[in-house]
């Protein structure tokens, strides 16, 4: 846990800095904010390696989120980045997002709406999973998710876990019935309802290279990028 602490230390020093020397850039020309969803085993963080050095985000993970999320000093912080009418537009959106949301938020999900909304609103990120998509929407971030053939995410996750046939494919099937459970009791959502990407990329066929290519010329077409 500490190495996550000081990635996020890291993180934070990085958003304090951009936005000194940002303020007077309005949110709306202040970097892409990019949500990528993926099934285990389709190869989503060399992906999002490539976006991030590519569009120059910062990438959020599960382990990031979580930690800012349940560190309250560090959620603080992250908040108090946001000048004062960011703020006030956060609290008013989460208020908002939380009064309307089908299912009872919990003291973690109610963190994890603000520490990803307010991470949006500093702009040039990447969120990777956490139901970023579902907090967000089609308008706010672009959503993509990620496939690949059964067989294809096997040997990825035997070779990325050094585990064998067996195990690859029991972690497969625990990994994805988390990922379902975790967006049907927070957002009350399902994870492969397609309607909820602007883009589903089957990764049959397709190196790293060729599916961040395929997403940056999808987020030019839907005005994501210039």
């Amino acid at each position: 846990m500490k190495q996550i602490g000081q990635i996020v230390d890291r993180q934070m020093k990085e958003w304090e800095l951009r936005r000194q020397s940002d303020r007077k850039t309005p949110p709306a020309e202040r970097g892409p904010v990019v949500c990528l969803s993926r099934t285990i085993g389709s190869g989503a963080r060399e992906i999002a390696k490539k976006l991030a050095d590519r569009l120059d985000l910062h990438i959020l993970g599960r382990d990031t989120i979580d930690y800012i999320a349940e560190d309250l000093h560090t959620q603080r912080r992250l908040i108090d980045i946001l000048d004062e009418r960011g703020r006030e537009r956060l609290e008013r959106w989460v208020d908002g997002y939380l009064h309307g949301a089908p299912v009872e938020y919990d003291e973690y999900g109610r963190s994890l709406v603000k520490v990803v909304r307010s991470a949006a609103m500093q702009g040039n990120v990447l969120f990777l999973g956490r139901g970023a998509n579902f907090i967000l929407g089609l308008d706010d971030a672009f959503c993509v998710r990620l496939v690949a053939p059964p067989e294809q995410r096997i040997r990825q996750i035997m070779v990325y876990e050094s585990i064998d046939r067996e195990e690859a494919v029991t972690l497969i099937k625990r990994t994805e019935e988390d990922r379902r459970r975790f967006a049907q009791r927070l957002f009350h959502r399902d994870v492969e309802d397609p309607v909820a990407y602007h883009l589903i990329l089957n990764m049959a066929g397709l190196d790293s290279d060729q599916a961040t290519d395929i997403i940056l010329s999808v987020m030019r077409l839907r005005g994501f990028l210039p």
